[in-house]
């Protein structure tokens, strides 16, 4: 079945997130198209596609702004399809703060009005090289605050590659007829 991946990213984390669930969907035998939300395209045509997988990222507490015009825009198209909604953030990194991660994710479906088939917490990345003063002091004081594991000043991935293997895996899986897995 032919999966679209649409992605929103802002430091990079998130594309390669979507990168990598591109390929373990080719790996389950899916032709796979990547597309940049925040680079729209006339030529993109949503209904051509079985399944569709959104990754956006959460930045202030919101999911990127293209992402969400992107579903809002092909809500029709979306609906019915089979669909996983990645939601990649550093709350989804920490067990105490997971609620926090998992109410962006409701506040999405409720702002888009989409019913994805199947959504998943992604841990994110620190890319101080990356932020403004603003966003520095934010992640540090608040986001890492009382995180000793994790060092606001130095560039790591947070994001469990297995983890994400294994959803991706079991998207693949399901729209090969095995259900939906895990």
């Amino acid at each position: 079945m032919k999966v679209l991946v649409v992605y929103g990213t802002t430091e990079g984390q998130t594309l390669k997130i979507a990168e990598h669930v591109a390929e373990r969907l080719r790996h389950g035998g899916h032709p796979v198209e990547l597309f940049d939300s925040a680079r729209p395209s006339t030529d993109l045509n949503v209904a051509d596609f079985g399944a569709v997988v959104v990754v956006g990222s959460i930045h202030q507490e919101v999911h990127q702004q293209s992402v969400i015009q992107f579903v809002q825009a092909h809500l029709d198209a979306l609906s019915g399809k089979p669909s996983l909604f990645l939601s990649v953030s550093l709350s989804a990194a920490f067990d105490e703060s997971k609620a926090d991660a998992q109410g962006y994710v409701e506040r999405f479906v409720a702002d888009t009005g989409w019913q994805p088939t199947r959504t998943d917490l992604v841990a994110g990345a620190v890319r101080p090289s990356q932020y403004d003063y603003f966003e520095e002091q934010l992640v540090e004081h608040v986001v890492l605050k009382g995180r000793d594991s994790v060092d606001p000043e130095a560039e790591q991935e947070l994001t469990d590659w297995d983890a994400l293997s294994s959803t991706a895996d079991a998207f693949a899986q399901s729209l090969s007829g095995g259900g939906l897995g895990a």
